[in-house]
C-alpha cells in the first residue's frame, strides 16, 4: 500500500484541528440550536473542500465558498473566544452572544480589509536614466471568492496610481477550475506595459491556456525569460522555472538595462538571483498568513513573509497580496498593491 503524501498529512494535521476547534464552539455555545448551525456549517465545509476540484455548477460553487467563508469565520469565532476566556480570567465577564456578535464585527471589518487593497509605497534610488514608477500586483485568486468584477474594481484603484508599467507576480487565478479567458480581460483596461509570472495556483490547471488568455488581451507572460525596454528590464522566474534555468537566466541578466527587476512568486531561493545585481525582487505567495498569528507559520518555509528587506542595493519586496485565498478575511494584514518609484540618484 502507499504511503501518505506530505499533502496527505498537512490535510490530516489541519483536519484535525479544524475538528477540534468545532468541538470547542460546540462547547463554548449553550443554545442547542447554535450548536447544531455549528455542526450543519462544519459538515457543509467539509464537503466543500472535498468537492473544490469538483466542475463548478450552482451547488459546488455554493459548498466551496461556505467551506472557505465559515473557515475564516470559525477561526475569527475561536480567537473572540480565547478572548473572552483571558478577560474572564481578569475578573470581566462576557456573554457568549456578546464574543459572536464580536466574531461578527471582526469578520465584518476583515472582509472589507480583504476587499479594499491599499497602496504600499516603495523608494528605490539607483544609477537611471530617468524615472520609473512601477505598480505590483500579484495573489489576486479570481475564482471562486473574488470574481471578474474584484479583479476590474482593483484594476480601476491602480490605474489611479499612473504607473509607467504593471507586474503581476503570480496566483492570477486560483485554478480551481478550467481557465475561462474572460475572467481576465479587465487587464487590457491598463494602458501601459503588463507583465506576468505564474505562481502555484496558475500551474494547478492549464497553464498554457491563461497565458494564451493573456498575450491575447496584449499582457506578456515572462515565463523564464528576460524582457528589456526602453524604460526598465525584468526577469520572469515562473512557478515551473527550474533552478538550472533561474541560475542562467541570472547570468544573463548581469548586464541589462537598470532598473533591474526581478519577478518571482515564491520568497525563497534568491541567492541566485542576487549575483544579478537586480535594484528591486518582487514577490508574493504568503498573503502574511491572511488572518494574525498565521504569519508566523511562514517563516516555517520562508526568511520574509512580508515587506521589505535590502540585500546590499536589492530591494526584495514580498507583498502580503492584492486579494486573498480561501478565507476572504484579513486580520492583522491588508490587501496591497505596491508602488515603487525607481528614482535617479
Amino acid at each position: 500500500m502507499p504511503g501518505i503524501t506530505v499533502f496527505g498529512h498537512i490535510a490530516i494535521f489541519v483536519g484535525s484541528l479544524f475538528l477540534g476547534l468545532h468541538y470547542a464552539l460546540i462547547q463554548c455555545t449553550q443554545p442547542l440550536s447554535g450548536d447544531l448551525a455549528i455542526g450543519l456549517l462544519g459538515g457543509l465545509t467539509v464537503a466543500g473542500y472535498a468537492l473544490i476540484k469538483a466542475p463548478r455548477n450552482t451547488v459546488t460553487r455554493f459548498l466551496v465558498r461556505t467551506a472557505f467563508v465559515w473557515t475564516g469565520l470559525a477561526f475569527l469565532a475561536g480567537l473572540a473566544f480565547v478572548g473572552q476566556s483571558l478577560l474572564e480570567f481578569s475578573g470581566f465577564l462576557i456573554g457568549d452572544g456578546t464574543v459572536w456578535l464580536s466574531a461578527g464585527l471582526l469578520g465584518g471589518v476583515g472582509y472589507y480589509r480583504a476587499k479594499h487593497p491599499k497602496a504600499c509605497y516603495r523608494r528605490v534610488e539607483g544609477n537611471y536614466d530617468h524615472s520609473l514608477r512601477l505598480l505590483q500586483l500579484t495573489d489576486l485568486h479570481v475564482g471562486d471568492i473574488w470574481s471578474k468584477r474584484d479583479l476590474a474594481r482593483i484594476v480601476r484603484k491602480a490605474s489611479h496610481y499612473r504607473p509607467d508599467c504593471v507586474v503581476i507576480t503570480g496566483d492570477l487565478l486560483d485554478g480551481m477550475e478550467p481557465v475561462d479567458a474572460d475572467l481576465v480581460t479587465p487587464l487590457q483596461a491598463f494602458d501601459v506595459p503588463v507583465y506576468f509570472i505564474s505562481g502555484n495556483h496558475d500551474s494547478y490547471t492549464e497553464r498554457d491556456d491563461l497565458l494564451d488568455a493573456l498575450r491575447a488581451i496584449g499582457v506578456t507572460p515572462l515565463e523564464g525569460a528576460v524582457e528589456e525596454t526602453d524604460a526598465a528590464s525584468f526577469l520572469g522566474i515562473g512557478f515551473r522555472t527550474t533552478d538550472e534555468e533561474s541560475t542562467s537566466l541570472a547570468e544573463d541578466f548581469q548586464n541589462a538595462r537598470r532598473p533591474r527587476v526581478v519577478l518571482k512568486h515564491k520568497p525563497e531561493k534568491i541567492d541566485t538571483l542576487l549575483s544579478a545585481t537586480p535594484d528591486a525582487i518582487l514577490c508574493g505567495h504568503v498573503h502574511n498568513g491572511q488572518i494574525w498569528p498565521l504569519g508566523y507559520l511562514g517563516y516555517i518555509e520562508f526568511p520574509h513573509v512580508t515587506g521589505s528587506h535590502w540585500y546590499d542595493r536589492t530591494m526584495l519586496h514580498v507583498s502580503q497580496g492584492s486579494a486573498t485565498w480561501g478565507p476572504p478575511f484579513r486580520l492583522g494584514t491588508r490587501s496591497e498593491f505596491t508602488v515603487i518609484d525607481f528614482i535617479p540618484g
